[in-house]
């Protein structure tokens, strides 16, 4: 005899019509549609036939909103490689590279750059490669403005553009 499952969300509880067209996670706002057809009172084999689902997940997808509510419709975190850097660093080390690069007093920061810093003030060994992903991850945009060299003379640049004379259209 299977097991019954004690109710402490009931489908009626939410508009789950409204919450998907605000959500803006995909896979959640599938569920929360399959929850609507459920709340409505479809039969599983239709749910499954227009969503493209097994039946028996889409009852496990009920059974999760019964135990859990709203909660269960977001995937939990994966079992994959978490990153070597800890959540608790990220800003740290989002500005341990701004600091270096404004150290610099021009050029940029490459991968090789960023990867020695975090093996040096983080303890974690990331390739070159490995980094790209990082910044990624993290939200730090590799476009950069044009890099000026470090030992570039501006009085110089002034100079020589004060003296250039400008080219003219018509030729004489």
């Amino acid at each position: 005899m299977p097991k019954l499952t004690p109710r402490k969300h009931q489908l009626n509880d939410h508009d789950f019509l409204k919450l998907s067209k605000t959500e803006s996670n995909p896979r959640a706002r599938i569920k929360l549609l399959m929850l609507h057809q459920l709340s409505l009172s479809h039969s599983l084999d239709s749910i499954a036939q227009t969503f493209g689902y097994h039946q028996q997940s889409i009852s496990v997808i009920r059974k999760h909103y019964w135990l859990y509510g709203l909660d269960s419709i977001y995937d939990k975190p994966g079992r994959g490689r978490k990153s070597l850097l800890a959540e608790k660093d990220i800003e740290a080390f989002k500005q341990a590279i701004v600091e270096q690069q404004q150290q610099r007093g021009g050029g940029r920061l490459t991968a090789v750059d960023i990867a020695r810093i975090a093996k040096e003030d983080f303890k974690t060994d990331y390739t070159p490669k490995g980094i790209y992903g990082l910044l990624s991850r993290i939200g730090i945009s590799w476009v950069s403005a044009r890099s000026r060299h470090p030992k570039a003379n501006q009085q110089a640049m002034d100079d020589f553009k004060k003296l250039r004379k400008p080219c003219s259209d018509s030729a004489a």
